[in-house]
């Protein structure tokens, strides 16, 4: 306790000084407790020089967040992360700073999240701030094998702190809160992250997605044995990459990457926002801040590239358009790209402007990529669809080129804890003399189709029937493919 040494209209009072700091009475009381404020009292009132309020102030954002988080939350939601990672089988790691404090129990908070993501092998973390009749609260929710599932419902009290340290382990700035960040951080043993934070109706919401720190193999992947093995030995063209969000693109590119790596000695250099692997020593990527992906690809021509890595295609005409000029300058070239089926991605390439003769000679083959669930082989069971399923099933394999065999068997998974993982599905389309020629000539997507099942190459359907028959996915998963 010290003396009033200045006049006291000089001074701010108790209430002025938590309407300056927009904290509650309760706060101010709780910062003077833990010397975090420095005040000066008289009598029973306290009074704050304003100089004192702004030097705790000009701490930042965070130390007010902090400011506002009842230790006793903390305590309760470390208690509860604590069991969960018990139950996961997982050991707790804390390598967050030793402190007791609000701030060391924060960073201990949002390091048993991520170990808890680590443990029950998921890929992305979502914190959702949200206003139920209950009261508000941040929902945590973690994605395993491509579900959402709901972990925990947060008190809403600790929104701004966590949201501030998630800002500070990804480097961004935590004074913005008005225009979504991107950023990495590592942590959990060594785990990358990519955070991304974005305003939405009653706060941010984070988001924080695993990246791999292994490159896989093709065989890793159980596609070693399909066509892009003879695709990356081409010294040229265009190899792309299909698929919706989330069904492991950059994955499989990766791969490919990796077994370039081991049977040539090529200079390999990747232009890719935001990079997913982190590659050995042989590979270059770019680290794009200060310039675009076509800048970057633009760029990466003046190096004599062997192989260039494009990170995934928008539809940025000027991007396009460099990838198959760099197909057609004599590189290997792999991109990936968003898209629902094979082949309508090659019409819109024409649409922005692409000549039909440069893509149709520069094209390597098309590779289209789902995920879905393993069929379990501990609790499958045979299912016996009705007969008006089986028709349209059979017919609809025998348009993509696959007859079902009369015997034809499909199973159910009935479900039991050997259930898990996930299998990559696909569909290959390789550019033969005969699909060059047929790309030339076909005006439309529909004609350039029958033109490629004409060909004997499978349409994703029935490639997926054939899983479907040998038993490598369930029936229901066959069914999510079906054609319209």
């Amino acid at each position: 306790m010290t003396t009033v040494e200045k006049p006291e209209s000089e001074l701010l009072s108790l209430e002025d000084a938590a309407e300056f700091l927009c904290v509650s009475k309760s706060t101010v009381y709780r910062l003077l407790e833990q010397r975090k404020l420095t005040g000066m009292k008289a009598g029973k009132l306290w009074r704050f020089r304003k100089e004192d309020l702004l030097a705790y102030m000009q701490r930042g954002p965070a130390a007010l967040a902090l400011a506002k988080v009842p230790e006793h939350l903390l305590d309760a939601e470390l208690a509860f992360f604590a069991t969960a990672l018990q139950q996961a089988g997982a050991t707790i790691e804390d390598d967050a700073p030793p402190a007791d404090d609000e701030a060391g129990k924060l960073a201990r908070l949002v390091r048993q999240m991520v170990q808890l993501l680590i443990a029950v092998k998921g890929s992305d973390l979502h914190l959702d701030p949200v206003r139920e009749p209950d009261g508000d609260c941040l929902l945590l929710k973690l994605r395993v094998e491509g579900s959402l599932r709901e972990i925990r419902r947060l008190p809403a009290a600790l929104h701004d702190a966590l949201v501030l340290e998630w800002k500070r382990l990804a480097g961004l700035s935590i004074e913005e809160r008005l225009r979504p960040q991107e950023g990495s951080a590592r942590l959990a043993a060594r785990q990358m992250l990519r955070v991304a934070v974005v305003p939405v109706q009653y706060g941010e919401k984070v988001t924080a997605r695993t990246i791999p720190t292994q490159v896989p193999t093709l065989a890793a992947l159980g596609i070693a044995q399909t066509p892009l093995n003879e695709w990356l030995q081409r010294p040229h063209g265009l190899i792309l990459i299909l698929g919706p969000t989330g069904s492991g693109k950059m994955t499989t590119e990766a791969a490919c990457v990796q077994e370039i790596m081991t049977t040539h000695a090529w200079n390999i250099m990747t232009v890719e926002d935001p990079v997913e692997y982190l590659f050995p020593a042989g590979v270059t990527q770019l680290k794009l801040e200060q310039f675009t992906c076509a800048d970057g690809l633009r760029a990466v021509m003046s190096h004599d590239p062997d192989v260039i890595v494009v990170g995934e295609l928008s539809a940025d005409r000027e991007l396009v358009q460099l990838t198959v000029v760099a197909a057609e300058t004599g590189h290997l070239v792999l991109t990936c790209m968003h898209a629902n089926d094979a082949i309508s991605p090659l019409f819109d390439f024409l649409d922005l402007g692409i000549k039909r003769s440069l893509l149709a000679n520069n094209l390597i083959g098309i590779c289209l990529q789902r995920l879905a669930p393993k069929l379990c082989a501990a609790c499958r069971v045979p299912v016996e669809p009705e007969p008006a399923l089986l028709d349209r099933i059979r017919r609809s394999a025998e348009e993509g080129g696959y007859c079902l065999p009369d015997d034809a068997v499909f199973y159910h998974a009935t479900g039991c804890p050997e259930c898990r993982g996930r299998i990559a599905l696909h569909e290959f389309i390789t550019f033969t003399p005969a699909i060059r020629s047929a790309f030339l000539r076909c005006a439309t997507s529909e004609e350039f189709t029958r033109a490629v099942r004409e060909q004997g190459q499978l349409s994703f359907f029935a490639e997926q029937a054939k899983n479907a028959v040998a038993g490598r996915i369930s029936l229901d998963t066959l069914l999510r493919f079906m054609p319209f």
